[in-house]
């Protein structure tokens, strides 16, 4: 069953929450902002997940880069964009 993540993304701590494909919760904690931490974490919670997204900030630039190196489907929107999606 396809996964879909979004992640608040903090200088120390990232909050997850992971929704399968019908938009039902299946997962919300917090992990440390570290790619490795989060890789581990989304592995155990999501290991299907299609879509990992979260909003710019100080740190999604390095963030971005590096779960796309481990191999993480993930996307970095801007803050205004998913605001304006949303309404």
């Amino acid at each position: 069953m396809k996964q879909y993540v979004g992640l608040a993304v903090s200088q120390k701590k990232t909050s997850v929450s992971v929704v399968d494909e019908t938009g039902r919760p299946t997962y919300q904690g917090r992990g440390a902002s570290d790619p490795g931490a989060l890789a581990a974490l989304l592995g155990k919670t999501a290991p299907h997940a299609e879509r990992i997204g979260f909003e710019t900030g100080s740190t999604s630039s390095w963030l971005w880069h590096e779960l796309r190196r481990i191999g993480l489907p993930v996307v970095c929107i801007d803050a205004h964009h998913a605001l304006i999606v949303d309404e």
